[in-house]
C-alpha cells in the first residue's frame, strides 16, 4: 500500500511539474529586409531565463505556464516585448533604433578628432610653418630634424624613391618596422613623401604607441603619421607664389 501511494505521489508530482513548463519557439527577423537576426537577446522579463537567437534567427525557451513577457534585445535595434499568454509560437520583427545609432562613435582613419591630452599615445603635431621653413623641397626633407625620434631615409634613387620611415627606433630585425602613412584618410605607400609639396600641408599629427594601432588596426603597430592638406577657407582670396630650383650633377662618369 505504501509504495502503490508512493508511486501515485511520484506521478502526480511529475504531471504537476510537467505543467508547471512550456515551451516557446519562434524566429525573429529584420522588420527592413526580413533577413534573419542572430544573436538577438530573447529573455523572459524580470527574470535570468533567456536565449540568443541561432544563425537562423530561431530560438527555443522553457517558460513557466503561467506565461509572462519576453523580451527582445540587440544592440542598435529597438527592444520589444511580447506577452506570451497562450501563444507557443512568437515571431517578431525588429527595426533599427535611431537613438542607439547616433550614440555609436565610429573611429577612422582621418575621421577622428580629439583633444591631445584625451590620446592615450605619444602625440607630435608638425605644422606648416615648420615645414616649410628650410625650403624643402619635398615632405621627406621638410619633416628631417622637425620630429624627435623620426628617422626618414630613401631606401632608393630616382624621382619618386621609396622612403624608410621608422619611429623611435626598430623593434625587430626581421619584420616590418615600418610607420603607417595616411594622407587625409587614405593609406598611402612611402614613395608618397617625394610627391607632397611641403606648401600644401596643414599639419602632421605623428603618432606612436599601442594606441595607434588601436585606432588604424596592425599596420600602425610601429605608429602613424597623419597628413591633412590645407582646404579652401571662406574669406579673401589669399595667393602665395614660391619657387624653388633644384638640379643634380653627376659626381662621376664611368
Amino acid at each position: 500500500m505504501k509504495k502503490f501511494l508512493l508511486m501515485c505521489f511520484s506521478f502526480g508530482f511529475a504531471i504537476s511539474v510537467w505543467a508547471q513548463d512550456r515551451v516557446v519557439t519562434g524566429k525573429v527577423s529584420s522588420q527592413e529586409d526580413g533577413s534573419a537576426l542572430p544573436g538577438v537577446n530573447v529573455v523572459l522579463k524580470g527574470t535570468t531565463i533567456g536565449t540568443v537567437t541561432d544563425t537562423n534567427g530561431s530560438y527555443k525557451l522553457t517558460v513557466p505556464s503561467s506565461g509572462g513577457t519576453l523580451v527582445f534585445s540587440f544592440i542598435g535595434l529597438t527592444t520589444q516585448e511580447v506577452a506570451i499568454g497562450e501563444k507557443s509560437v512568437i515571431d517578431i520583427s525588429l527595426s533599427a533604433d535611431v537613438t542607439q545609432l547616433n550614440e555609436v562613435v565610429v573611429t577612422v582613419a582621418g575621421g577622428l578628432q580629439q583633444k591631445q591630452r584625451d590620446l592615450g599615445t605619444a602625440n607630435t603635431v608638425v605644422n606648416t610653418s615648420v615645414l616649410t621653413a628650410g625650403r624643402a623641397t619635398n615632405l621627406a626633407n621638410g619633416l628631417q630634424g622637425k620630429v624627435a625620434g623620426l628617422q626618414i631615409n630613401a631606401t632608393s634613387s630616382g624621382v619618386n624613391p621609396d622612403y624608410s620611415i621608422i619611429l623611435r627606433g626598430a623593434r625587430s630585425m626581421t619584420g616590418n618596422n615600418q610607420a603607417l602613412l595616411v594622407l587625409d584618410g587614405v593609406i598611402v605607400p612611402n614613395s608618397m613623401l617625394s610627391n607632397i609639396n611641403p606648401n600644401d600641408i596643414e599639419s602632421i599629427n605623428i603618432q606612436n604607441g599601442a594606441g595607434a594601432a588601436a585606432i588604424y588596426g596592425s599596420l600602425a603597430s610601429n605608429g602613424v603619421l597623419i597628413i591633412t592638406t590645407k582646404k579652401g577657407k571662406k574669406g579673401a582670396v589669399d595667393i602665395n607664389a614660391s619657387q624653388t630650383v633644384q638640379y643634380t650633377q653627376v659626381a662621376f662618369l664611368p
